[in-house]
């Protein structure tokens, strides 16, 4: 898994997001620094998954669906990259990592991908976000 830059762009949209209100493109790129052409890519994807929904209108805009307290890392992630998975053999069965000759290379990948799988899931956004944050 390579975080890329569109996962790096959905991360500033939600940060923009995360006050349940609705911002339009405009603003969104303007406040973080992304440019039009990804963020409507990106909120489209973010759309498509349930994540944040799209208000049309002369004060439309995109605003979050869902609950940051519910989001994590990991679910960001996946929406953008499609596939989290660190090494091309961790997507399917590996054909060098058979039950006859175990692979150690694959094992130690392995162990490595559940820890990064797990820290991307351990803390919801709202807990990286620090909502309170967002009373001051």
């Amino acid at each position: 898994m390579l975080i890329t830059r569109r996962s790096d762009y959905a991360m500033r949209i939600i940060r923009v997001l995360r006050d349940y209100k609705v911002h339009n493109v405009r603003e969104i790129c303007d406040r973080e620094d992304i440019p039009k052409a990804f963020a409507y890519k990106i909120l489209r994807e973010l759309e498509m998954s349930g994540l944040v929904r799209s208000e049309r209108g002369n004060r439309g805009g995109y605003q979050m669906n869902k609950s940051l307290d519910e989001l994590t890392l990991y679910d960001i992630v996946s929406i953008t990259e499609g596939d989290v998975a660190i090494l091309h053999c961790m997507k399917n069965a590996c054909n060098k990592n058979t039950s006859d000759m175990p692979c150690k290379v694959h094992k130690e990948i392995a162990r490595i991908q559940k820890i990064l799988t797990d820290e991307l899931r351990k803390k919801s956004i709202a807990e990286i976000m620090d909502q309170n944050a967002l009373a001051e």
